[in-house]
């Protein structure tokens, strides 16, 4: 049995084939290699189209279908895998995605083949709390303002929130979106003393300490609103211009997940008039965004360039996450993640298991 490993520009092909050394103990042989690009701009620009317009948005090259056709297990991350590439892979039994997003993954073809796909939910679940936390504070207490200004040789003293520049004790955060990632941004909260809604369909019993309310409620109560839900089509768009204007003049938002959960058009629009205190953005509509786009002219906004989820150790780690899962599938018990459960008794059957 082969599994082939896809490396990017995250997570290189090394990277990989050390992390499932666990299965290559197991008796499957791995073969891993690069998936080549020019560089970042490149794969975010293919990531965004894929995003946008689902796996056969992008056809991955040649050497890459080459590498697939006998191929049992096929691990990725970034590059895509189509209908023809799942096509391509004869032998195919289990997809893996080293990421909790698995929107460059044809999971309908899969599917239809019978072929498991895994993701890895969760792998980067403490950086991106860690990012969410802190752009909340950089956002409030103006930390990135005031550094831009020394390296500029300005001493400010004067910022768009002055006046009601917050402490944290005593305040109300909303989290949209009480997953992985929403639950531990919860944890690193509790201890500012804050207290803490959350709004999230899924879940039922919340950790002690999180009150579960409808979204327009912790839109009008939270002093700060931090989004991290899961995009689907569910949920684009679901912070429009009603729920925005919902919230407190003292208020901010935090988007570290992905934009077009938020009505950009709307929030830029309660930024300029300062009908909310700000805003922190790790995401945007359009990425790159460029000198002149709208949300970075503004004054009360703390930008960065979609960074939230990319700690060394969250890269570097998560092979070694789905290799404990797929572990799990080869010795006969149900991996946390299948993304296509249909899929799993006869992926079970054509790996043995």
């Amino acid at each position: 049995m082969k599994l082939v490993g896809i490396g990017d520009l995250f997570i290189p092909h090394a990277y990989i084939k050390r992390g499932f050394e666990a299965v290559e103990a197991l008796g499957i042989g791995i073969e891993t290699f690069d998936w080549k690009l020019s560089g970042f701009q490149e794969l975010q620009a293919i990531n965004l189209k894929v995003e946008k317009g689902g796996a056969s948005a992008y056809d991955p090259p040649p050497y890459v279908y080459e590498a697939v056709k006998d191929a049992d297990i096929l691990i990725t991350q970034f590059c895509p895998v189509p209908a023809s590439l799942i096509e391509a892979g004869k032998r195919l039994k289990v997809v893996g995605v080293l990421r909790a997003g698995y929107e460059n993954i044809d999971v309908k073809a899969a599917s239809e083949r019978g072929i498991l796909v895994l993701n890895t939910p969760g792998r980067n679940s403490d950086a991106v709390a860690d990012f969410a936390v802190g752009m909340l504070l950089a956002e409030a207490r103006n930390i990135a303002r005031g550094h831009l200004g020394l390296k500029e040789g300005r001493w400010i003293r004067e910022y768009p929130n002055s006046g009601m520049i917050p402490d944290l004790p005593g305040k109300t955060v909303g989290i949209v979106g009480l997953g992985e990632i929403g639950r531990k941004v919860a944890k690193r909260l509790a201890g500012f003393d804050v207290k803490i809604l959350a709004y999230d369909p899924f879940v039922k019993e919340p950790p002690a300490g999180i009150a579960m309310v409808r979204l327009e409620e912790l839109m009008e109560s939270s002093d700060f609103v931090t989004v991290h839900a899961r995009l689907t089509k569910e949920t684009e768009g679901m912070i429009g211009a009603n729920l925005i204007a919902r919230m407190k003049p003292t208020a901010y938002l935090i988007n570290t997940s992905r934009s077009a959960l938020v009505d950009e058009k709307a929030l830029y629009a309660a930024l300029s008039a300062k009908r909310i205190a700000g805003a922190a953005l790790d995401v945007f509509d359009l990425e790159p965004p460029g000198a002149d786009y709208p949300l970075v002219r503004l004054e009360n906004v703390t930008l960065t360039p979609h960074m939230a989820g990319g700690s060394n150790d969250a890269f570097f780690n998560c092979p070694k996450l789905l290799a404990a899962e797929l572990a799990k599938l080869l010795a006969g018990q149900e991996p946390r993640s299948p993304v296509n459960r249909d899929a799993l008794a006869t992926a079970r059957s054509r790996l043995g298991a």
